[in-house]
This record gives C-alpha cells, sequence and structure tokens, in this order.
C-alpha cells in the first residue's frame, strides 16, 4: 500500500509515455485509494490545468472526470492531520503536508509526481516518483 497524490492519478488518468504507464502500474496496484478528503477536487483541478493550457481536449478531461468520480477510494478527513501539517508548513503546503502526515500515519509511502515533494526535508515517510523501488 502507497498513498498516491493527486498528480501520480492525473497521470495515470491522461498521462502519455513513460510517466503515464508508469503512473497507471502505481494507481492500478492499490484496489483502495487510501487519499486524504481534498483527493477528488485536486484531481479535477489538475485537469482543468492541463486544459487550459492546451495539453488536453474537454472531451479526454470529461471522460476522466468520470474516473475521477468512480475509483475506489478510502478518504481521510483533515482535523486529525492538522497539527502535523501545521508541523510542515515551513517546507510543504498544507495539502501536500496533509498527504506526507497520511502516509506517515498509515506508515507507508507517498507516491507523487512533483518533484519538489520528493526533495523536501520534513517528511517521515518515503516520498518517492512513480515506479521507483518500494
Amino acid at each position: 500500500m502507497s498513498v498516491i497524490d493527486a498528480s501520480v492519478f492525473v497521470d495515470a488518468l491522461v498521462g502519455v509515455g513513460a510517466h503515464g504507464e508508469l503512473a497507471r502500474q502505481e494507481v492500478r496496484s492499490q484496489p483502495t485509494l487510501q487519499v486524504p478528503a481534498i483527493f477528488g477536487a485536486e484531481s479535477i483541478s489538475g485537469l482543468r490545468g492541463l486544459v487550459l493550457r492546451g495539453d488536453l481536449s474537454v472531451i479526454r478531461a470529461v471522460a476522466a472526470l468520470e474516473h475521477v468520480r468512480q475509483v475506489r477510494t478510502l478518504q481521510y478527513p483533515f482535523e486529525p492531520f492538522a497539527q502535523r501539517a501545521w508541523e510542515l508548513r515551513d517546507n510543504l503546503t498544507v495539502y501536500d503536508a496533509w498527504y506526507v502526515a497520511l502516509a506517515e500515519w498509515l506508515g507507508t509511502d507517498l507516491v507523487t509526481g512533483d518533484e519538489r515533494l520528493t526533495n523536501a526535508t520534513g517528511p517521515n515517510c518515503r516520498v518517492r516518483r512513480p515506479g521507483a523501488v518500494h
């Protein structure tokens, strides 16, 4: 089990090439995604950004949106992780810290497409890119 962040999920839905395939492998390896409750909104925000930049057609985004709505998740509320998110404030956004705190609490890796997050100091969990050895 790993915590998969929204960037990896969006890559799994619409990514092409090696990074898309690695993201799909990560998502397929999880029968249920363990995620913060903001996961759906972040995923849709990622799709929106790709459409606005012209990197994704509206038709593909709408199809991906259905997958966001249907993916099997176990969503965790923010409040139990608020203190840890606050502790990470110097190095991470609150949203990234929520993912980190969840991965720490579950005792697992956080898988992200965000290179800045993989290099951040402060997390007490492994933060890795898709396809990195578990």
